[in-house]
């Protein structure tokens, strides 16, 4: 389990909404915390149905928060 904290201006799948893993944003949500070898499935991004690791990114971001 390796955690690492990711700025939410960053476009990746920890930042998405169309990934379903886990993100633990601050309490400003300006920064999320995950696990960097937790995957989540993408809903509906480019990698439709795809498991993705949160440092992964496409070009059919959308921000989370």
């Amino acid at each position: 389990m390796s955690k690492t904290t990711v700025p939410t201006s960053w476009r990746n799948c920890a930042t998405c909404r169309h990934w379903t893993g886990n993100a633990i944003p601050n309490a400003f949500c300006s920064y999320v915390e995950v696990d960097t070898h937790e995957t989540g499935k993408c809903m509906g991004g480019g990698y439709y149905m795809c498991n993705m690791y949160p440092l992964q990114s496409c070009n059919k971001h959308e921000a989370r928060w």
